[in-house]
C-alpha cells in the first residue's frame, strides 16, 4: 500500500521561512530622510528642529555702581550678591545672561558675567572681572552643572530663586529685574 501525503501534511522547506526573514532584516535606505531622528539617552527623541543651539554672546561693559540691584541676603549668608541690571538678557537660545557682583564680609568683590540654563541646570562663566574694571573673556568656557554647595552655591540661590520662572525656563530679562527689586 502506498501512503501518500495530502497536500495538508507536505513538511514545510526551511527556506520558505527565511525568506521573509532575511527580507526584513535588511536596511530598507542606507539614505536619510528628513523624518529620520536623533536618538538622545534618556529615550526623548529629538527632532533636528528641536536640538539647541547657542547664541552669540557679547561682552557686556564691567558693571557700573549705579546699575548694581542687591539681592537679599538668606539668613546665615555672609556674602553679598548684586546684579548688574544694564547686563541682564535672555537670547533667542533661552539662556538668561547677566553680570553680577559677589562681596565678601571683609569688602572683596568678584564680578562675572554668566549664562544660566534653566532646561538643564547648568551654568556657564563668559567673563571675569578684572582689577582694571574689565570683563575679561573665559577662554574655552563650558557649561557646567549648577553646584548646590561650597563658594559656588550663590549660584543655586540665583538659579531657584530668580532666574527660572515655575516652568523651568529662564524669565524675560525684564522679568528678572522686576523679581530682584520687588521680593521679599
Amino acid at each position: 500500500m502506498s501512503h501518500t501525503r495530502s497536500p495538508r501534511h507536505r513538511p514545510i522547506s526551511l527556506a520558505f521561512l527565511l525568506v521573509p526573514l532575511i527580507a526584513f532584516s535588511a536596511p530598507l535606505s542606507a539614505a536619510k530622510s528628513p523624518f529620520d531622528y536623533e536618538q538622545r539617552g534618556s529615550g526623548y527623541v529629538e527632532r533636528p528642529e528641536d536640538i539647541w543651539k547657542e547664541s552669540e554672546v557679547a561682552i557686556p561693559a564691567y558693571p557700573e555702581e549705579g546699575n548694581l540691584l542687591p539681592i537679599p541676603r538668606q539668613p546665615g549668608s555672609t556674602l553679598k550678591l548684586y546684579v548688574d541690571a544694564g547686563s541682564v538678557s535672555r537670547a533667542p537660545d533661552r539662556v538668561l545672561r547677566f553680570a553680577f557682583v559677589v562681596e565678601t564680609p571683609g569688602g572683596a568683590r568678584n564680578v562675572f558675567y554668566d549664562g544660566v540654563r534653566c532646561e538643564t541646570g547648568e551654568y556657564k562663566t563668559y567673563a571675569i572681572g578684572t582689577s582694571a574694571r574689565v570683563l575679561q573673556p573665559v577662554k574655552d568656557a563650558k557649561w557646567r552643572p549648577i553646584p548646590d554647595r561650597g563658594s559656588n552655591a550663590f549660584r543655586l540661590r540665583l538659579f531657584r530663586d530668580y532666574v527660572c520662572d515655575e516652568s523651568g525656563s529662564a524669565r524675560p530679562a525684564r522679568d528678572f529685574i522686576e523679581r530682584i527689586k520687588y521680593r521679599n
